[in-house]
């Protein structure tokens, strides 16, 4: 049986780019299914995300990345992906807090076991946040929530193809 410490946290690197690129394309295809459009989600490839992840990847490596609170995280099993997050400085104008979590995703086969606190707990760990997640993402929402995250009533649909996003903030 697998336990939430056979689990690898660490730093993406360049060679992490096509492995990563392909479950990005499958997490997103299972969490937003019913949210987002199908034709938006059936026509992303792992092409979508690879530029993405190659200039993470290499960023770790060549030690490029901004010293700007920006940070990038994966996990793995047995050199397998299985989740990943994002976080750095607020993209928004109107940032409610400076720092925010961009993406954290788990392949729904690893859900339950840990992973996402993991990497929560060890990528963005403490202190204020915000993030933005999809209506109706009820397992999400949840989650933020068990790590203080709270719904601040502002509402997003400008970003992902018609998908009402909600914002949540953690004080």
């Amino acid at each position: 049986m697998t336990n939430v410490e056979d689990y690898l946290i660490r730093r993406p690197t360049r060679s992490d780019t096509v492995p990563f690129s392909t479950l990005h394309v499958h997490v997103w295809r299972s969490a937003y299914r019913g949210l987002m459009e199908d034709r938006v989600l059936d026509a992303l490839e792992p092409s979508s995300f690879a530029a993405t992840w190659m200039a993470v990847g290499s960023g770790y490596d060549e030690g490029t990345i901004p010293d700007d609170g920006r940070g990038f995280w994966v996990a793995t099993l047995h050199e397998e992906p299985v989740g990943f997050i994002f976080f750095g400085p607020g993209r928004d104008e109107d940032r409610p807090v400076q720092r925010q979590l961009y993406s954290l995703n788990v392949h729904p086969e690893h859900h339950g076991l840990g992973i996402a606190q993991r990497l929560m707990d060890e990528g963005l760990g403490p202190g204020e946040a915000y993030l933005w997640v999809a209506r109706g993402n009820g397992r999400a929402i949840r989650f933020y929530e068990r790590n203080g995250f709270t719904l601040d009533r502002t509402e997003s649909t400008g970003r992902h193809d018609g998908v009402t996003e909600l914002r949540m903030v953690r004080h």
